[in-house]
């Protein structure tokens, strides 16, 4: 599941990546099919989403992005994760262009 996430979100990603602020959206899952959910825009820090995916479709993860950061999650994004229930993280750096997605395994 891992790499076809990030397949599939890779183009969609570097198309709308702000440069200076945090951006996310909630990644869905239906049969295998993967597809981006709500959306998210915050600061230089941080990010709010409000986790919610089209009809039919349920919450997997998240993508989002680090900006002037690293695609390593902080220990916020894993706890945040968990608090979630949600394996799949994906992060991004604008600058670079750079993303790589992450599984977040539960306590």
């Amino acid at each position: 599941m891992r790499c076809f996430i990030k397949a599939n979100l890779r183009q969609e990603v570097k198309a709308t990546m702000p440069q200076d602020y945090e951006t996310a959206f909630t990644i869905c899952e239906r049969d295998g099919d993967i597809c981006r959910g709500n959306e998210g825009k915050g600061g230089p820090y941080a990010v709010s989403l409000n986790i919610g995916c089209p009809t039919g479709y349920k919450p997997i993860g998240i993508w989002h992005s680090h900006p002037k950061g690293t695609t390593d999650p902080s220990s916020a994004d894993v706890s945040e994760m968990k608090k979630l229930r949600l394996r799949h993280m994906c992060i991004s750096v604008p600058d670079t262009g750079e993303m790589k997605c992450h599984i977040v395994e539960s306590d």
